[in-house]
């Protein structure tokens, strides 16, 4: 099955919170994004040829580039927007960090036109910084895996409310 099959209603209700390996269409999102973190982090342009493999392997190039300019815009504008260093893990990895969590229930919400949810998500992932530019990347980025069938799946209200308390903790990212 290809990531552009997948639907909403594919997603296994247990999974835990953070756990993206087995959802398709969060698998491929934080597949790339942490590609495109890592060519930041690194000033290695063989990150970002290895996200555009990941986006070709699942779908025609012509979905493929408008996704890849997509997740361009949003990790470059995410970058600027942060007062602090936004945490990601190693593309490989199974389970996703608190900042990426706030990333999933952004995305999540801009999927579903959930406002409140998204502008909740973005504070915490921001920390008082100015959101607008972020949100609109990730809405646009979020709106255009949806075009091409790949639903992010729904983040319970208990587990958002989980990630927000976990960034009330020291040491929390």
């Amino acid at each position: 099955m290809t990531y552009h099959q997948k639907s909403l209603h594919d997603a296994h209700p247990a999974r835990p919170i953070g756990y993206h390996v087995d959802a398709a269409a969060e698998n491929l999102f934080f597949t790339v994004y942490r590609c495109w973190m890592a060519g930041y982090a690194t000033g290695d342009v063989a990150c970002w040829d290895i996200a555009w493999e990941a986006l070709c392997r699942e779908m025609p190039v012509e979905n493929a580039k408008p996704l890849f300019g997509a997740f361009h815009h949003f990790v470059r504008t995410l970058r600027q927007s942060a007062v602090d260093e936004v945490a990601w893990r190693p593309a490989a990895c199974r389970a996703l960090c608190r900042d990426e969590c706030l990333i999933l229930a952004m995305a999540d919400a801009a999927q579903r036109d959930a406002r409140p949810q998204l502008a909740t998500a973005a504070a915490h992932l921001l920390r008082g910084a100015e959101a607008e530019g972020a949100v609109v990347a990730l809405t646009a980025l979020a709106q255009a895996f949806a075009r091409l069938g790949l639903f992010i799946t729904p983040v319970s209200p208990g587990a958002f409310d989980m990630m927000i308390r976990m960034g009330t903790e020291p040491g929390a990212r």
